[in-house]
């Protein structure tokens, strides 16, 4: 059974900025906070640490398979995870981005969507990789998680015309040049047919999320598939 979710910032043991259930080492935050969050996801998951798995993202197009004939000790600098194997989680850290996630019968992905990784091509990379596996693009779905909205996710105007040009679906208005790139993200899903569903929660309008732009120095919350 595949179990897919979206973690908030509450039900950890992480203080102060990173309060309190803080998953990303890269951020300042007490390590052994860290640990004993990381822990108790594995607790809910009822897996043990090693097979769940994070990655360090690196706002690019690349994808790392995770299999167990191919142990790695090295965290893999990508932004999307792969696994055709049960047994396993896959984590995104985000803390504005989208997390996204696939599930098909063939293999579960973990995606880290932010602007950079958008226009690379992250999205079309990680389906045409499913597709790859034995996945039928009609089998797969995907799950979008909070992310900031196209209200608050201002840019420069030349960033702005740039990405628009690209995926015209992230068009807001050039007065205020914000862009939205979960709808970004839903236009690739719909070009392909894939169903979805959408946490439609924004990052920088909610307490309850950890965000970037609002804060400067926070944690990350994440996006979960296992089976």
């Amino acid at each position: 059974m595949i179990r897919e979710f979206f973690t908030s910032r509450h039900g950890g043991i992480s203080s102060g900025r990173f309060a309190d259930f803080n998953l990303a080492l890269h951020v300042a935050d007490d390590p052994a906070a860290v640990t004993a969050n990381r822990e108790i996801l594995a607790k809910a998951l009822e897996m043990t640490s090693d097979r769940i798995f994070y990655m360090d993202q690196v706002h690019g197009n690349e994808i790392a398979l995770i299999e167990r004939s191919r142990p790695s000790t090295q965290i893999p600098k990508v932004d999307a995870l792969i696994t055709a194997e049960s047994g396993t989680a896959l984590v995104v850290l985000v803390a504005d981005c989208i997390p996204l996630l696939f599930r098909s019968p063939k293999a579960i992905a973990a995606v880290h969507v932010g602007r950079a990784g958008l226009v690379k091509g992250i999205v079309e990379a990680t389906i045409s990789r499913l597709i790859a596996l034995g996945s039928k693009a009609n089998d797969i779905s995907a799950a979008l998680g909070p992310s900031i909205c196209g209200n608050c996710y201002e840019v420069s105007p030349d960033i702005y015309l740039d990405v628009i040009s690209i995926y015209p679906a992230t068009a807001t208005n050039l007065e205020k040049h914000c862009l939205d790139l979960p709808a970004g993200v839903i236009s690739i899903l719909d070009s392909y047919e894939i169903d979805y569903s959408r946490e439609n929660s924004c990052t920088a309008h909610g307490e309850n999320l950890f965000s970037y732009r609002r804060d400067g120095v926070t944690g990350r919350q994440a996006g979960v598939i296992a089976w």
